[in-house]
């Protein structure tokens, strides 16, 4: 998922980021339990849409009718006996029944809590059915967006993550005559009493959407895109850069085939929504949704080819991430957000070249520093404090950013085989932030815990300073002597580069740690008569304007 760089959510965004309490450590982990397999059972009934919208946000006036019926199959992995559970329910649902094994519920605003009675004992299977129905929004004319915990009911952590419902999913969804439908998986389509009924299977997944429109607002069209083959849901006229969104995506798709493994989905379904500039972009397995802005912009940012390219690989990252290799606990969002950001930025380097790929990181450095020292560590953002400003900055720019850093001091080639082999290795699995940590660790040979302590569990921020810049004559040449300070937190490698006349460079590493000073010093063949610190701006800094002097 994509947000709107200058706005933070809108109400078309309840389902995945709206403030939820946090639970009581009754369940410390999904550990205690996965779900192997879902059967869905629903009926949709869109409104029209009415409501007042801008830029940012959207009052909503109008609802759709979803009646749902999931049955899930439970598997107890705890070494300890389960004696309660929550599952995440849009709260606009009324929960019906819950069937199971001694089972009761009550509502806790988003979840449904499970009390088992007795406890579910370790090792076993069961069957939970739920049933609901209510008035809810993403159910209209103009768009039907119906996913997890809202379409059915998934198993949450404290942390938020769904990692523990990496299961086949079976869905059936009946809807009135004159709407397109599209969703992972298999699909048929019957008709039956002025009805019509989708259905699909899938494989293991840890979450599934069904998407769709009334018939004359969409069309459906057609494209090949590289070895993908597109099924695109565009409103007429909305069509401009349709061509280049399907090159893009043939592109993105390539590039992580070579980078990671074959693309692991032999079709993709694109639907231009009508989204505007609060949410720019959802990817789900095999299917994402790209704000129909970006197809016929008005905005600088959408009208530039680099920042649509952006938003194009970062949603056909979630193919892999998280849909192949889903994380959980601590951290589990970077997991997902960060890395989709950063596959994104790598397939601008790729394919529109170095200076592209410059100005979209230095946008994220510009938008991470409107909240930097006021957000939290990586590790500290769950579902349930997701929304705020600062969050959003920390998932998306921070989370790229801190991987681009990761490549900074590994060396790209390394890099390059962490990101490979973490892809590979844990394909089709649930993983936790050291997991990745270990993969970066053996690929790159040494330790990396200080790296993973400082920029996921900590909040630091350097900040490099010249603090004087000397030279004299030497033997060979000239001596110049550079006193660099970090008036900052956190310790980095960090690149000092000496310009000699005639534009000759010469490039030194230091490690300087937080509120200290490393002397550096060269002899050059010809005088020096500048010098920059972090001159690539590879590191996240609180300012970039006290990185170069002249040489006296």
């Amino acid at each position: 998922m994509r947000l709107g760089r200058q706005v933070v959510l809108a109400l078309v965004l309840v389902g995945m980021l709206a403030l939820l309490p946090l639970p009581a450590p009754a369940q410390l982990s999904l550990d205690d339990a996965i779900v192997t397999g879902f059967e869905i059972t629903a009926e949709l009934r869109p409104a029209p849409f009415a409501g007042v919208c801008d830029v940012a946000s959207c009052q909503i006036t109008s609802f759709g009718f979803l009646k749902g019926k999931t049955v899930a199959q439970l598997q107890v992995t705890s070494p300890s006996p389960v004696a309660t559970q929550r599952w995440l329910l849009d709260d606009d649902l009324q929960v019906k029944a819950v069937s199971g094994p001694g089972v009761s519920f009550r509502r806790d605003r988003w979840y449904v809590v499970l009390t088992f009675n007795p406890p579910l004992v370790p090792g076993s299977r069961h069957t939970l059915t739920f049933e609901y129905e209510g008035r809810v929004g993403l159910v209209w004319d103009d768009l039907i967006l119906a996913w997890d915990g809202l379409l059915y009911p998934v198993l949450t952590s404290p942390f938020g993550d769904i990692s523990g419902n990496r299961a086949p999913i079976k869905t059936t969804v009946t809807i009135p005559l004159g709407y397109l439908l599209a969703s992972t998986g298999t699909v048929s389509r019957r008709d039956s009493g002025g009805m019509q009924v989708y259905e699909w299977q899938t494989e293991p997944l840890p979450y599934i959407a069904v998407v769709g429109g009334k018939v004359g607002f969409y069309q459906a069209l057609e494209r090949q895109a590289g070895r993908v083959p597109l099924t695109i849901f565009i409103r007429p006229r909305y069509d401009r850069f349709l061509n280049q969104i399907v090159d893009f995506t043939g592109k993105a798709a390539d590039y992580y085939s070579r980078i990671l493994y074959p693309f692991p989905t032999g079709k993709v379904t694109v639907i231009a929504a009508p989204f505007g500039r609060s949410l720019l972009g959802i990817g789900f397995p095999a299917l994402m949704m790209i704000t129909e802005d970006a197809f016929q912009p008005a905005d600088p940012t959408l009208n530039r080819d680099s920042f649509r390219l952006l938003l194009v690989a970062h949603e056909a990252a979630h193919t892999y991430f998280p849909a192949e290799t889903s994380g959980k606990g601590t951290g589990y969002i970077w997991l997902s957000e960060g890395f989709a950001e950063y596959l994104g930025l790598l397939t601008v380097e790729e394919v529109l070249g170095k200076d592209a790929f410059a100005r979209e990181l230095a946008d994220e450095r510009r938008s991470y520093a409107r909240f930097a020292g006021q957000d939290l560590p990586i590790a500290a953002y769950t579902r349930v404090n997701s929304d705020t400003s600062a969050a959003v900055a920390v998932r998306y720019a921070k989370g790229g950013y801190v991987l681009h850093m990761l490549r900074y001091v590994v060396g790209t080639e390394t890099f390059m085989n962490v990101l490979k082999t973490y892809a590979t290795r844990y394909r089709a699995q649930s993983v936790r932030l050291d997991n990745f940590q270990e993969v970066a660790q053996e690929v790159y040979g040494q330790t990396l815990d200080w790296f993973f302590q400082e920029w996921i569990y900590q909040r630091v921020l350097p900040d490099y300073t010249i603090e004087s810049a000397t030279s004299a004559a030497a033997e060979g040449g000239t001596r110049t002597t550079v006193k660099v300070r970090n008036l900052g937190t956190g310790q980095m490698p960090v690149d000092v580069v000496f310009e000699m006349d005639g534009g000759e460079k010469v490039t030194r590493r230091v490690t300087i740690g937080s509120r200290a000073e490393a002397t550096v010093e060269v002899v050059t063949p010809r005088p020096v008569r500048r010098v920059e610190v972090d001159p690539d701006k590879a590191i996240l800094q609180a300012n970039y304007t006290n990185d170069s002097a002249t040489v006296r």
